[in-house]
């Protein structure tokens, strides 16, 4: 229970896989797979934190059927009985439940699942969106590690020297860089000599 002004809320954890969204009289219905008939209603105002906190995720689902919404969100119902969201994040994932944040790094993880190798998914915790995240880590690969950075067409300057600082504090994991601006993606590690 978290309390609040009014005294302590009983809330409930959901986590699940978004099938839709529809339009409410006010805000929208979220429905989740594998629960038929359970609508939970969440405010306008949410709605709308949802949609701009959220808008590459969402853009990305919507644009491939095959991609996955997952949602965690604490969930509550009000006095008239209604199951209403009280806080949510999403997650898109592709078919392989691989979480994904865009396009880029969904091509990136095609080409890895050809890999026999162990792979590590990087995850953007409470990290803006600006700032550099190995997207992926080989930690069986050798001589050493490495880890692969994306580097986004629209990146400036300070994500150019962020990523540089983070790669120097790593002196025990080798780089591979693709920069999305300069065209496809490079050879993988195991596919050359030296690492990037």
């Amino acid at each position: 229970m978290i309390g609040s002004g009014g005294g302590a809320k009983k809330l409930m954890l959901l986590v699940g896989e978004i099938k839709e969204f529809a339009a409410a009289r006010s805000g929208q219905l979220v429905i989740v797979k594998h629960m038929p008939g359970f609508r939970l209603h969440l405010e306008e105002t949410a709605w709308g934190r949802l949609q701009r906190r959220f808008e590459s995720e969402l853009a990305l689902w919507r644009s491939d059927d095959r991609f996955h919404l997952m949602a965690i969100a604490t969930i509550e119902a009000n006095p008239a009985g209604i199951v209403v969201v009280n806080e949510i994040a999403i997650m898109t994932v592709t078919e392989q439940w691989l979480p994904i944040e865009n396009a880029h790094e969904e091509r990136l993880l095609i080409r890895l699942t050809r890999m026999r190798g162990k792979t590590v998914k990087g995850l953007r915790f409470n990290l803006a969106g600006s700032q550099p995240i190995a997207n992926v880590v080989l930690p069986e690969a050798k001589p050493r590690p490495v880890g692969l950075y994306i580097v986004p067409p629209n990146a400036d300057k300070q994500f150019e020297a962020s990523l540089r600082q983070m790669i120097e504090m790593r002196p025990d994991m080798a780089a591979w860089i693709w920069r999305v601006a300069e065209g496809e993606i490079p050879a993988m590690p195991w596919e050359q000599n030296e690492y990037r």
